[in-house]
This record gives C-alpha cells, structure tokens and sequence, in this order.
C-alpha cells in the first residue's frame, strides 16, 4: 500500500538546513496496522504528512498503492486524499458550530454526494462509532472521547483504503485512549490500512509493524513485529 525510497525532507532555517527526515526506506503493506514511535523532534508528524500529501519530500520517492505519487500537486493530492485517505488528529478538528452529524457528513461535500446520500453515510459510520445517540450535539455538548469517536467516523465516512492517525489518544485520559485504540485496531480488521503515530510504548506493542525514528534516520522498522 505505502512505500518509501530513500526519502528525505530538509527545511531552511536561517543560513542552514534543518532536516526532518533523512534516507526513509520503508514499506507498510496493505492492511497493516502500524506505528511510528519516536521522542519529539524525531519526525514523526513529518512523516505522517508526508503520507497524507499535506507536505511534499525534499527528495526519494513515495508510492501509494502502486503509484508514484511524489511530485503530485497540491489539486492532485486533494483529490487522492479525498478519495483515498482518512486523518485523525489528537485536537479532533472538529468544527463547532457543525453538528456531529454535519461533521462526519463533510468530506462527502466536496464530492458533491447528495444531501440525503451524505446524511445516512454519516448516521452509519457514527452508529459503527457507537454515537448514533449524539448524531445532533455539537463539539462543546460531547467528551474528549466522543469528539475524538466523531473524528474518527468523519476520517471513515468516504471510506478510505487508509487512515492516517496523529496521536489520536494524546489528549485523552488512559481509559478512553484504550477505548479509541481499541476502535482503531477494528477498523483495521475491516481490511483497512492504519499508520498511527504515537509516544506511546502500549500502543507500538498492539501493532504489527513499529517505524521507529530519531533525528530523521529511521532505526527500525523495515518489516512486521
């Protein structure tokens, strides 16, 4: 599904280059649930948004599902993530004056799915959520727990081949990160695709495949744990 070749990614800083990543060779086949773990600064989130398209390699080569997709453009990778993708992100992202239902239903605006399509779309992925009971409340109404459960119905709602998670238990308390992990590791026996990053030691064990960085150099991580 995902392989990197000797990618790389540098940002100026002053009269220097400050690299993120340096010489990433790696593979996550399909329908792995894997992690990459590392300490602040290691380029984790880099990493992840390379993956996503929301940032582009300085240098290698980056194929998703097949296809060499590293010099994409912006408007092409709109509409590869559109397509293909789904993002979790530890502050939920959620838009408050939208309700649950009307969150989750978004992306398929963009695809121009009918009202009454996109509506019953996103009553299905947030009962799968176990959230059909909160289908009308708003951000502010729901726990930490539940927005990030409405995050997650919204990252599934276009059904994406793979789900991209930014510490996605991050700002959550230790039951409910357990809770949203455990709805993690479902979705990947759905046949999907999942790349989490996190800082957490628990979370790297109950994958199959843990990408370990430090200081942009990959130190493991080439196959499946």
């Amino acid at each position: 599904m995902i392989h990197l070749e000797h990618l790389s990614k540098a940002y100026p800083f002053g009269t220097q280059t400050l690299w993120a990543l340096r010489n990433i060779t790696v593979t996550i086949a399909p329908g792995t649930l894997a992690a990459v773990v590392g300490q602040s600064g290691s380029g984790k989130s880099t990493l992840l948004n390379i993956l996503g398209g929301l940032d582009r390699p300085t240098s290698g080569q980056y194929w998703l599902g097949g296809q060499d997709v590293s010099g994409f453009d912006a408007d092409t990778w709109a509409h590869v993530r559109n397509r293909t993708m789904g993002f979790v992100f530890q502050a939920f992202q959620l838009i408050p004056t939208l309700t649950a239902w009307d969150n989750v239903a978004l992306p398929l605006v963009y695809r121009a799915v009918p009202l009454a399509e996109r509506r019953a779309r996103a009553r299905e992925v947030l009962t799968m959520v176990g959230l059909d009971h909160r289908l009308s409340h708003h951000p502010a109404e729901l726990s930490g727990g539940q927005q990030q459960r409405v995050a997650i119905a919204r990252a599934l709602v276009g059904d994406p081949q793979v789900l991209l998670a930014d510490e996605p238990t991050g700002n959550l308390d230790t039951d409910t990160g357990t809770e949203i992990m455990r709805l993690l590791k479902h979705i990947h026996q759905t046949g999907r695709t999942v790349v989490i990053v996190t800082h957490s030691s628990e979370i790297a064990k109950e994958c199959n495949q843990v990408i370990s960085l430090r200081d942009g150099h990959m130190t493991d991580g080439g196959g499946s744990v």
